[in-house]
């Protein structure tokens, strides 16, 4: 048996690493380089992210509102400086928290 965070290690947190790295490129206009020291991985990650060599998938995530919507908060606060890399994983939890189905009582 998988464990929540298991599987969101596989599937929800690189699709979420591939749309923030494209925001912090695309839209905040940040070089892979400066991208990659701001979200705490290598330069060749947010290559392979833009590529969509790693994060696959993430059309089915862009058509959750909620979820794009904190992919946005946390690709704002990476740019503007007011989440380390350290911190990110504490916003990664909210977005696994949110996709995570509900436990049976």
């Amino acid at each position: 048996m998988a464990f929540r965070c298991e599987m969101a290690a596989k599937s929800i947190i690189p699709v979420a690493r591939a749309l923030i790295a494209k925001k912090l490129v695309d839209a905040y206009g940040f070089s892979q380089t400066v991208a990659a020291k701001k979200m705490g991985i290598s330069q060749p990650a947010i290559c392979q992210y833009r590529k969509n060599i790693r994060g696959r998938g993430a059309e089915s995530f862009e058509a959750n509102g909620r979820f794009m919507e904190i992919v946005n908060e946390i690709a704002r606060k990476v740019a503007e400086g007011s989440v380390t890399p350290e911190r990110i994983d504490r916003e990664m939890c909210r977005l696994c928290r949110l996709m995570q189905p509900e436990e049976a009582s």
